[in-house]
């Protein structure tokens, strides 16, 4: 009975464990790498990223306006409000601020592996990152 209990208490311990760390590992800043049809270089170009580092608020940049949303993480899931941004005009950059707008509230799981991010959707579009910290 006392091994039982040790294995489940060790057992249970562990769990925890790793579902806060994985949570720990996704407030960070995360530069896009992938998303839709668009190119890596122009994402590294308009130095387009999502900053996790604040436990309520999310942050973005697309290139153009800054974008910001409230988020909460449970476990695998996560959840996105629908962002807001500022009204600034961009000639040759808004299509991607309008995308990522729209779809970053159905964005529902995240996968957090060494140092890459994936969001993902119900119907499987998905938006990838690597984490601005990282050499």
């Amino acid at each position: 009975m006392k091994k039982s209990s040790l294995f489940l208490l060790i057992f249970t311990v562990t769990i925890s464990c790793s579902s806060k760390k994985n949570a720990q590992n996704i407030k960070r800043v995360w530069m896009l790498v992938e998303y839709k049809d668009y190119k890596k270089e122009y994402f590294v170009e308009q130095k387009a990223f999502l900053d996790l580092t604040n436990p309520e608020r999310a942050t973005s940049k697309m290139g153009c306006n800054n974008l910001s949303f409230s988020y909460k993480i449970d476990r695998s899931s996560i959840t996105f409000s629908q962002g807001i941004a500022t009204r600034m005009y961009c000639q040759n950059n808004m299509k991607l601020e309008t995308d990522f707008l729209n779809e970053i509230p159905s964005m529902k799981n995240y996968e957090v592996e060494g140092n890459f991010l994936t969001l993902t959707s119900d119907n499987g579009e998905k938006i990838s990152f690597v984490a601005q910290d990282w050499d």
